[in-house]
């Protein structure tokens, strides 16, 4: 994806600033609705980390230890139990795929990122997950984040280590979140998602630093449909199981109109920033 060239956007010039909640009950004028747009855009994404950090953790770590084990559990007829996860297999012989893998998150667990799951994500995979070309694909079985339920399906696909000998992954996603409140917010992404750092912990996968570039479209829970860019020279950025992202900078459009979020500078916040015709405004991210 080409380098998007924020200062064209941004010469319109920054207008006031001022919190708003991320209820959509903001004085926004006629671009509330993209300030709608932003929220539900930054929400879908970080419940779609949400899942990829926990197929990471449990299906990754289940596949490291040769589907014997996670963690300090035991395998049981190939099921085995992690922080009151439970993990399954359809076969445990480390020479058969493909693979399917069950993450039963049961009726209420508090991930390490402090949002609450429910119910199951299911694992496909074509190979170790570690090797290059291997591909996971990501189904769900009444599945919830903090009460937003989430369908749909993640292909992911293992690109082997960048030139900076960082991992690196392809994650097609065609998702649909119905949220707690009943509202409906469909998602579609391509995105390259990069270990920038294990902070010292190779074999612990949710305390990881992730580097996201891509781009995802999708209609708002006011059927607005837009599209979303994320700046390669600024891609988002999440730390250390943090719920939120902390850095980067997105660029989206409706058919009336483009914005810019930026989600800061590296702070582990829950803030974002929203430019839309030169009125920058702080809005309050939604799990």
């Amino acid at each position: 994806m080409k380098r998007i060239d924020l200062f064209a956007i941004l010469a319109i010039g920054f207008g006031v600033s001022a919190m708003v909640s991320c209820n959509g009950d903001f004085n926004f004028g006629s671009n509330a609705a993209m300030a709608v747009t932003a929220t539900d855009e930054a929400q879908a994404a970080s419940i779609n980390d949400e899942v990829l950090s926990s197929v990471d953790q449990y299906a990754q770590g289940f596949d490291d230890a040769g589907y014997q084990k996670v963690s300090e559990a035991e395998k049981v007829k190939s099921v085995s139990v992690a922080d009151s996860v439970v993990i399954s297999v359809d076969n445990s012989d480390i020479r058969v795929f493909p693979k399917v893998i069950t993450l039963d998150f049961g009726a209420g667990f508090t991930g390490r990122r402090g949002n609450v799951l429910k119910g199951k994500i299911v694992v496909t995979i074509s190979n170790r997950m570690a090797l290059k070309g291997s591909t996971r694909t990501i189904t769900y079985n009444d599945f919830y984040v903090n009460d937003n339920k989430v369908e749909g399906v993640k292909t992911v696909t293992n690109n082997g280590l960048n030139e900076q000998l960082q991992p690196s992954m392809t994650v097609v996603t065609n998702d649909t979140i119905t949220r707690a409140d009943g509202k409906v917010v469909t998602w579609s992404s391509d995105r390259t998602r990069t270990r920038t750092d294990n902070n010292g912990t190779p074999f612990v996968y949710w305390d990881d630093t992730f580097s996201i570039t891509g781009s995802s479209s999708g209609v708002n829970a006011r059927g607005v449909a837009y599209s979303m860019s994320i700046d390669d020279a600024n891609p988002l950025v999440l730390v250390g199981g943090w719920p939120f992202f902390v850095k980067g900078t997105v660029i989206m459009e409706t058919e009336s109109r483009t914005s810019v979020m930026d989600y800061g500078d590296g702070t582990k916040d829950r803030t974002a920033t929203l430019t839309i015709n030169g009125v920058t405004k702080e809005i309050t991210l939604r799990r």
